[in-house]
C-alpha cells in the first residue's frame, strides 16, 4: 500500500476514535486498550517511514493530525515551538512517538524527560550541577576525545555507528562521575541503548517473553546505578536531589537517562551527522580545517578561548542540528479537554492526550526557513528548536556541553587526524531513531 493511503487510512481511523473515546473515557480500561490497537497501528508505519509519514499527513491533511496513542502531532515551526514554551510543562513517560510501557526496563523509575514538578525541577538542577561547562573544562575534555580517536587509529577506520556512541559513554561516565568503562561495560551500555524500543512493548512481553534480551542490559542498569554511588562524586549529586525529595535511586536512575539516553544516543547522532555533512561538502570542510589550524597556530593545545573562536564550527554544527536534529519529538500532556479541526473534520481530545511536536518538519518549515531542505549556516539560529530551544523549563540543560563536546571532536578530527577515504554518505530521514549517517566509515583513520 502506498504511503498516502497509510496515512489516510490511519487518519479515519483515529478520527473514529475520537468519539468512541469520549464515550468510554480516555484513561478507562477499554480506552487504554483501543488507543494501543492504534498506537502499534500507527507505530509500526512510522518505525519505517516517519518523514514520509510526516510530510504526507501534513501535505494531505494539515498542520496537525492524529498518529499513534491519539497523540496530536503539531509539525508547524510556529506550533512546536509553543509547545515547548509552554509552562508548566506536563510530561507522559514517553521519548517522542514512543510510550515507555515496559517500566521493568527502566527498573521501574520514570524517565526524567517524563518528570514533573518537583521531582523534574531536582532532575534539572543534578543535571546542571553534573555537566560540565567545555570552555572551563576544555583541558580534561580534550585529553578524553583525544584519546577516543588514538583507539580508532589503531584500528585504522572510524565507523560512525559504531565508534561514536562508545566515545560519548566513555567521555561522560568520565566527566560526570570520574569512572573509567571497560569495553565490555562500554558494550552492555550501548546494548541498552540500542534496544530501548523494546520498553514500548507491554511489560510482560518486555521482561517475560523477551528475557533473553533484556535481563543482560537490565542487569547492567542496575550494575551501574550501584557503580555511581560509590563515585567521589555522588554525594554531590545526593545533596541536591535530596532537596527536593529525590531518594538515591531516582537520583541513580536520572543520571543514568542523562548520560545514556539524552546525552549519548543524542550527541553521538548529531556528532555523526556533522561529521557527515563535512565529508560530503568539500568547500565547507576547507573552511573548517583553516579555522582549525588558526585556533591551535603553534599550540600543542587548545586554550579555554578554543570553543569561542569556533565560530565556523559553531555554526555548521546549528545548521547540522537544523536539518539532522538528534531528536525528532517533544512532547506534553493536555491539560484539559478540548476540540481541534482534523482536515474538516472537528474532533473532541481528552485531558492527558498527548501532544506532539515534530522538530524535523518543524525545523523545515518554509514558513520559517528560506529553502529549508539546504544545508546554509547563514541562518538565523535564534530560535532553532533542537535541544528544545532555549531560556524556558523544556530547554536541554546539556546543549552547552553537547555542542562544545562536538566542536571539540572537529577540532581535534581536522587538525590532529586524518583519513584516506570514505563510504557513501545516508542519512536515515525515514527511521524514528535519531537521524544520523550510521554507515559512513572514515577509512584509513590514523594520526597525523
Amino acid at each position: 500500500m502506498a504511503i498516502k493511503e497509510q496515512v489516510i487510512k490511519a487518519q479515519k481511523r483515529q478520527i473514529q476514535l475520537t468519539s468512541t473515546l469520549a464515550k468510554v473515557g480516555y484513561d478507562s480500561a477499554i480506552g487504554k486498550l483501543l488507543r494501543l490497537r492504534v498506537y502499534y497501528l500507527d507505530a509500526f508505519i512510522m518505525l519505517r517511514k516517519l518523514k514520509s509519514f510526516l510530510e504526507t499527513a501534513k501535505e494531505n491533511i494539515g498542520n496537525k493530525f492524529f498518529a499513534v496513542d491519539q497523540a496530536i502531532v503539531n509539525t508547524s515551526h510556529e506550533d512546536v515551538k509553543e509547545i515547548m514554551q509552554v509552562e508548566p510543562q506536563l510530561r507522559g513517560n514517553d521519548l517522542g512517538i514512543i510510550r515507555i510501557l515496559a517500566p521493568s526496563y527502566l527498573l521501574n523509575n520514570p524517565l526524567s524527560l517524563g518528570m514533573n514538578g518537583t521531582e523534574h525541577s531536582g532532575a534539572r538542577a543534578i543535571f546542571l550541577q553534573a555537566l560540565p561547562e567545555p570552555s572551563e573544562d576544555i583541558k580534561k575534555i580534550s585529553s578524553l576525545v583525544d584519546e577516543c580517536l588514538s583507539e580508532a587509529a589503531k584500528k585504522g577506520e572510524l565507523h560512525i555507528g559504531k565508534d561514536l556512541p562508545r566515545m560519548i559513554l566513555k567521555i561522560l561516565h568520565e566527566l560526570v562521575f570520574q569512572i573509567s568503562l571497560s569495553d565490555k561495560e562500554i558494550t552492555a551500555s550501548n546494548n541498552f541503548i540500542q534496544r530501548l524500543s523494546l520498553a514500548s512493548l507491554p511489560n510482560f512481553i518486555s521482561k517475560y517473553l523477551l528475557w533473553i534480551i533484556t535481563s543482560p542490559v537490565i542487569k547492567h542498569r542496575k550494575y551501574l546505578i550501584e557503580q555511581y554511588q560509590s563515585s567521589s562524586k555522588w554525594s554531590s549529586y545526593f545533596a541536591i536531589g535530596s532537596r527536593y525529595d529525590l531518594n538515591e535511586h531516582q537520583i541513580a536512575n536520572i543520571l543514568f537517562d542523562m548520560i545514556h539516553i539524552a546525552g549519548t544516543a543524542g550527541s553521538s547522532a548529531l556528532l555523526g551527522s556533522v561529521i557527515g555533512v563535512l565529508c560530503l561538502d568539500e568547500e565547507l570542510r576547507n573552511r573548517v580545517t583553516s579555522e582549525v589550524n588558526d585556533i591551535w597556530g603553534e599550540q600543542t593545545s587548545l586554550n579555554s578561548n578554543a570553543l569561542e573562536e569556533s565560530k565556523l564550527i559553531n555554526k555548521t554544527i546549528l545548521e547540522t542540528a537544523r536539518l539532522y536534529p538528534a531528536v525528532r519529538f517533544v512532547s506534553q500532556l493536555a491539560k484539559e479537554e478540548g476540540e481541534i479541526e482534523v482536515g474538516e473534520v472537528k474532533c473532541p481530545f481528552q485531558k492527558g492526550t498527548r501532544l506532539l511536536g515534530s522538530i524535523l518538519t518543524a525545523n523545515r518549515d518554509s514558513q520559517r526557513y528560506e529553502n529549508p531542505e539546504e544545508f546554509n549556516i547563514e541562518r538565523d539560529f535564534s530560535d532553532i528548536l533542537s535541544w528544545n530551544g532555549q531560556e524556558h523549563e523544556r530547554a536541554c540543560p546539556g546543549r552547552s556541553l553537547s555542542i562544545g563536546l562536538i566542536n571539540i571532536f572537529c577540532l581535534y578530527l581536522f587538525k590532529q587526524y586524518k583519513w584516506e577515504s570514505t563510504t557513501q554518505v545516508e542519512w536515515e530521514l525515514e527511521r524514528v531513531t535519531a537521524v544520523t549517517p550510521n554507515d559512513l566509515v572514515l577509512q584509513g583513520f590514523a594520526k597525523r
